[in-house]
């Protein structure tokens, strides 16, 4: 495997999209894609020893990756270890890359955690564009918008609460059921309460996503 401080090249080929996946948040869920990547792909996974294994299969898919992937392993015992060093190493990569005078580069942060949310903006504004994504695969093959994503999103969930939502969603054929399972799922009147009328007005299109699959 390289070295992540080898730079903006895969052997002789100039990297045009890096992924820094944070593998303690995602796991092999967010590695979903590896096997489309390209040599002009770098990949670079941040793990702790509270996620630092992988099965067979996954360290076959690595090793056949056309991509250079690289690793590296964030100490425990400080709070958001893993998030600073990745946020402080994509700096990094983007003045390699500005410094190189590489154009038309893409940098995707594979993670749910919606604290890296503001680098994309931050980085906009250096001419760099940043985006976050839940798999490499979603950056290739982008997820069709749902009808209640900005919904969602404007409420500010947890990763908890979004997974709870979001099986609620799946499970409810009304509103009364919707509304019944946020109240079971989240045991919190005011907050199911509160994402139930925010989703209400879009029950109607996701009764027919549904009726449509």
């Amino acid at each position: 495997m390289a070295n992540f401080f080898t730079g903006v090249k895969n052997g002789r080929t100039t990297i045009k999209r890096y992924f820094l996946v944070d593998y303690e948040n995602v796991q092999v869920h967010g590695l979903i894609g590896l096997d489309k990547l390209r040599e002009s792909d770098a990949v670079t996974i941040y793990f702790s020893k509270n996620a630092d294994t992988i099965s067979f299969e996954l360290h076959m898919a690595l090793n056949e990756c056309r991509a250079r992937i690289d690793f590296q392993k964030v100490g425990t015992g400080v709070k958001n270890a893993l998030d600073f060093q990745l946020s402080s190493q994509l700096g990094y990569i983007i003045n390699q890359n500005i410094v190189a005078d590489n154009k038309n580069v893409r940098y995707y942060i594979v993670s749910k955690d919606n604290g890296f949310s503001c680098l994309g903006s931050f980085w906009e504004k250096f001419g760099a564009e940043v985006e976050m994504i839940r798999c490499i695969d979603h950056a290739i093959s982008p997820p069709k918008s749902e009808p209640y994503d900005a919904a969602l999103r404007s409420l500010g969930l947890s990763e908890s609460e979004e997974a709870a939502v979001m099986d609620c969603i799946r499970e409810s054929r009304s509103a009364t059921e919707l509304h019944n399972n946020l109240q079971g799922r989240l045991r919190n009147g005011t907050r199911s309460t509160e994402i139930y009328h925010a989703l209400k007005p879009l029950l109607s299109e996701i009764s027919e996503q549904k009726t449509a699959q």
